[in-house]
């Protein structure tokens, strides 16, 4: 594979943390950039909640980029689908986007796999979370089972009383934990991000998120990718459908700077 946007360092770094964590930190966007994009995602969020009040403030918006061209642009960056390509060995696809707002006092998500919502096959499918604010376990960051993308999927187990802190229109970030293997050793990591930089995730990888105790936002765009021609679970709520990222890669990014 030819490289053109991720650097040596960068490709040595992806290489062993698919292999041996199940996720990696990249550089990505200045923190201007990731200003500007919080400010589209602000912004559909307020038009949004005008429309219909049965929204939260703050709850997570599903394919930002049916509505934003700013957000499609994100979704073909070039940077991403070099990495993506690279680490599921493919051509690709992408398949959803959404955005977390997560104010403060904002509870976390319970452990998951994104494979087992998508029901996509071993690393047949990836997201990547673009971190808008500088991110840590204070205020809610993602966190992961290092190395625990080498499990199968895992069944769930339905807690009814967690499952009512949910979101109206969002169903699955609590009360649904899946269930670790008994006595598993997996270290679990919270990685430090700073504005800007992405994170990552293998499709097995067991994640979540702490919830948010500090007084700062833990903002985030995050976009899924599957092997081109695979086929994914559509789901009753996200309602996936595959997009020609590549596409939008020669569509938008002919300058790389955000406009």
């Amino acid at each position: 594979m030819m490289f053109k946007y991720l650097n040596q360092a960068e490709i040595q770094t992806l290489s062993f943390d698919w292999r041996y964590k199940g996720y990696s930190v990249l550089d990505l966007i200045t923190a201007e950039e990731a200003d500007i994009i919080s400010e589209e995602l602000d912004s559909l969020r307020r038009e949004r909640n005008k429309k219909d009040d049965k929204y939260g403030e703050y709850d997570p918006y599903i394919h930002p980029h049916r509505e934003s061209l700013l957000i499609q642009k994100m979704f073909g960056h070039p940077k991403i689908l070099e990495a993506m390509e690279f680490l599921m060995n493919s051509e690709i696809q992408g398949i959803q986007t959404w955005a977390y707002f997560k104010p403060p006092g904002e509870l976390g998500r319970d452990a998951h796999q994104d494979a087992f919502y998508q029901q996509s096959g071993f690393n047949k499918t990836a997201n990547i979370s673009i971190s808008l604010d500088d991110t840590g376990d204070d205020n809610g960051g993602i966190w992961f089972y290092e190395c625990s993308h080498l499990l199968p999927i895992l069944p769930i187990e339905v807690d009814e009383e967690r499952a009512k802190t949910n979101p109206i229109r969002w169903r699955n970030e609590r009360g649904k934990p899946c269930v670790l293997p008994p006595g598993h050793n997996f270290a679990k990591i919270t990685p430090k991000t700073k504005k800007g930089q992405a994170v990552l995730l293998h499709s097995h990888i067991v994640h979540g998120s702490d919830d948010n105790n500090s007084d700062r936002f833990r903002r985030s765009l995050l976009s899924g990718y599957c092997v081109k021609g695979h086929n994914i679970r559509s789901g009753e709520h996200m309602k996936r459908e595959t997009v020609d990222v590549n596409e939008l890669k020669s569509k938008y990014w002919e300058i790389k700077k955000l406009s």
